[in-house]
């Protein structure tokens, strides 16, 4: 409906109403004054657009199919998504709500499409049905002619690109990014400055995308993003993004992410974005070795990976599948475990013997920091105590060259 119309036709028959309130908001990169109107809750419905609730329906999709196509039922089960997701914050805004009244102004289109405020529309739905008469949502009204990317740049920029941002589920801003970017309905410069995203932030997000999609396809369960949320992937998604830049080819890579996820479904990460780390680096260490970790660890991948393909028919993945028919595997998960355990061992002598090296480094850097003008101020008990210990370091710095070329000649 054209806005006008909207209003017009809302107000004639009471289910709009104009306030006094006009507030300056920020739209399109510009400042410009809304008037602020109270608009009925019956006559509006959620936006599934929404990246908010992009997990919520990917759970509902890969379990149910599509999302209903009666808009009432739609509405009903989003709240119910919505509500589910965090309980007792929706709670505390329901109460807040109900006794001081809503203050802060959502936004909505002219179609009656909630853009900007889903949690409050949720209270307001909630409380209608608790008091038994009819709440309004105090919003600004903006025309639904605005094409789908112009509706998500209006979203993107009220909720991500204020300087007080909004929180945002880090893998629903993910799934988003992902959904209209590598969707190809915006491009990333557009989405990153509606979003008010840095040009190296959004490297970072399209990286990560990269490796939560292909954990994903490794689970077997494409697009099931509620199950990396479930399973709070994102500092594991992190974390191996960041490493994955710095492998020499595609092999070591492809090695690194399918034993980092096979620990990732084995529970064997422990406070895991440091041992994502931890992972890496073996992998990388045993590529320029013996690659007798990676040759350990790649055969519990293909373990794994059996497992997954035993899955009966029409079964969902879920973090339950994963628990209860991969983690709950002890013979193969203390394998694991224990490969990772010897690279760590391995790690740790390889760094006390690169220590032996150092010292020697070290110590040259001591004796090179000596300023040899400044000898001549120096008194002669201090002279006497250094040209002592010149001695001692000779002695020892000539014992220790006899060693090495001694060892050198074996």
């Amino acid at each position: 409906m054209e806005l006008n119309a909207f209003i017009n036709t809302g107000t004639a028959e009471g289910w709009l109403r104009q306030t006094d309130n006009v507030n300056e908001i920020r739209v399109n990169g510009q400042s410009q004054n809304q008037r602020v109107y109270e608009v009925r809750i019956d006559r509006l419905h959620y936006n599934v657009q929404n990246g908010r609730i992009a997990t919520f329906i990917s759970r509902y999709q890969m379990e149910h199919g599509k999302l209903p196509e009666d808009v009432e039922a739609r509405d009903e089960l989003i709240e119910k998504m919505i509500e589910e997701d965090n309980p007792a914050r929706l709670k505390t805004t329901r109460l807040d709500i109900k006794t001081k009244g809503q203050q802060d102004v959502a936004i909505i289109l002219s179609n009656g499409i909630v853009i900007d405020g889903n949690r409050r529309f949720t209270c307001l739905r909630m409380l209608s049905r608790e008091e038994s008469q009819p709440r309004f949502l105090r919003c600004y009204i903006f025309p639904d002619t605005f094409d789908e990317k112009a509706i998500k740049g209006l979203e993107l920029e009220i909720q991500l690109g204020r300087d007080e941002k909004v929180d945002y589920d880090p893998i629903s801003r993910l799934v988003d990014i992902n959904t209209w970017v590598n969707g190809g309905r915006m491009t990333s410069e557009e989405y990153r400055t509606y979003a008010n995203i840095s040009k190296g932030d959004m490297g970072k997000f399209l990286r990560q995308i990269d490796v939560l999609n292909d954990f994903l396809d490794f689970i077997n369960a494409p697009g099931a993003y509620h199950v990396a949320q479930d399973m709070k992937l994102q500092g594991i998604v992190e974390s191996l993004a960041t490493r994955l830049q710095k492998c020499k080819n595609d092999d070591e890579r492809e090695d690194m992410k399918n034993i980092v996820f096979a620990n990732v479904l084995m529970g064997n990460l422990g406070d895991r974005t440091r041992k994502v780390r931890e992972l890496c680096d073996y992998v990388a260490e045993s590529e320029q070795g013996d690659g007798s970790y990676v040759d350990e660890q790649l055969e519990i991948v293909e373990q794994v990976l059996e497992k997954l393909e035993d899955m009966p028919e029409n079964t969902a993945v879920s973090t339950e599948f994963i628990r209860d028919n991969i983690g709950a595997d002890a013979n193969l998960k203390n394998e694991q475990k224990a490969s990772n355990e010897k690279a760590r061992m391995r790690a740790g002598n390889r760094a006390i013997k690169n220590g032996q090296v150092r010292n020697t480094h070290d110590a040259l850097g001591s004796l090179s920091g000596i300023d040899d003008d400044l000898l001549g101020k120096l008194a002669s008990e201090q002279l006497d105590d250094m040209n002592e210990t010149l001695q001692k370091i000779i002695d020892r710095a000539t014992s220790l060259k006899a060693t090495v070329e001694a060892l050198q000649e074996a």
